[in-house]
């Protein structure tokens, strides 16, 4: 058989890159990714940091860990995530730390409330917290319990916060932060994507509230922004915080949240004056047009749009060496490899600052490595059962 040919290497991934006080040797990421094997109690173990430790060994810039959750109970969408909320998981995560510095690799905690898309066998029976009583459409799926891919499972009611929910959560995330900067994390991803409780107080289809925390995307945005105040006063200056975005949802992926570069200008302001340092945006792919052509007609990404509207750095998620969505394959596709240099495309228009890859990853650890060598063609591709096995 004959050898694989080795492709040109995609210069613009490998320049270094400065995000508020990290310095990254390169512009791949690795993309928050949910795995849930940290069992009951939410602690990760040796095998979590040696997954995290072998994609950092191959010299992938930064590391976003999967959603961690910031209370065990009304927080937890899934079985077996972990939490950054007690003794036990802060201790846990601190090996995870070491391990990936150790590797040479920098890391980053992804902290998580899932609102209403939480699930009363994941949080203990406890009723989901949404910004209003408004119960979420669609299947609830998990993705590493293939029991749930046939649909069966609805979601629930969840119950509108009070502001006495709101100050307790806002407290959650900054005591979160804090136990992250005591393990050693090297800064902080703020999940306020996919549907998930600070993404429902963006979304007017989900925030309905009669208070301050509605109205305009500025008011739609004030929760968020309390979030980001509290965590960057446990965090200081130097520890990078970023937000992640999306338009969609993991329970509706034809959602839309912000309809016009306006719209997303008041959020993204907003939580650039509340003490982000970057974003961290998720598409179907890394160029899916953010808005309808007469809000953009040059059809450009949601990744663009933040970057241009905030100045600041943003790593861009979806689809990155891959033929098929996250939603595609969640529902049993076949991916197909294909070139980085779609990608990196985007680094080259100045659209994005970071390529962060997701599934390709999760099948590929050495996924930088085979890149950097130019043998991407090399890549496994993604396949649903790929998610029951941490490797």
């Amino acid at each position: 058989m004959a050898e694989p040919v080795a492709m040109p290497v995609p210069e613009a991934l490998f320049a270094s890159l400065r995000v508020g006080g990290v310095e990254l040797p390169n512009r791949i990421a690795m993309a928050p990714m949910t795995r849930s094997f940290c069992g009951p109690q939410g602690v990760p173990d040796a095998a979590v940091a040696r997954y995290y430790a072998a994609r950092a060994a191959t010299g992938t810039g930064l590391l976003f860990t999967e959603g961690t959750v910031v209370d065990m109970a009304s927080a937890r969408g899934y079985r077996g995530v972990p939490g950054l909320c007690d003794d036990a998981q802060e201790a846990a995560w601190r090996a995870v730390v070491d391990a990936v510095h150790a590797a040479g690799g920098r890391i980053m905690v992804q902290l998580w409330h899932c609102g209403r898309l939480a699930h009363p066998r994941a949080t203990g029976d406890a009723q989901p917290l949404a910004p209003s009583a408004l119960t979420a459409s669609g299947p609830y799926i998990d993705a590493a319990d293939p029991g749930t891919f046939d649909g069966h499972l609805a979601y629930v009611e969840p119950r509108a916060m009070t502001q006495t929910d709101i100050d307790a959560v806002v407290a959650s995330f900054a005591q979160a932060a804090a136990r992250a900067r005591r393990a050693g994390f090297d800064g902080v991803l703020l999940h306020g994507a996919s549907g998930y409780l600070i993404h429902q107080f963006f979304n007017p289809d989900s925030n309905r509230r009669q208070d301050d925390y509605n109205g305009d995307a500025a008011a739609r945005a004030r929760f968020a922004c309390e979030v980001v105040a509290a965590v960057r006063g446990e965090l200081g200056g130097e520890v990078p915080l970023l937000m992640g975005l999306s338009q969609f949802a993991v329970n509706d992926f034809a959602a839309k949240t912000w309809h016009t570069p306006v719209e997303l200008a008041a959020t993204v302001q907003c939580l650039k004056a509340a003490g982000v340092d970057g974003f961290h945006v998720a598409a179907h792919r890394i160029d899916t047009p953010a808005f309808a052509v007469d809000a953009d007609p040059q059809q450009r990404s949601l990744a663009w749009h933040v970057r241009q509207l905030s100045g600041l750095p943003v790593s861009a998620a979806g689809g990155v060496t891959y033929s098929t969505s996250i939603g595609e394959s969640l529902m049993g596709a076949d991916s197909q490899v294909t070139d980085p240099a779609e990608a990196v495309a985007a680094l080259q228009a100045q659209a994005v600052d970071l390529i962060a890859v997701g599934r390709a990853m999760l099948a590929n650890p050495d996924w930088t490595a085979k890149v950097r060598a130019g043998r991407w063609r090399e890549l496994t591709p993604f396949r649903r059962e790929m998610l029951a096995s941490l490797v």
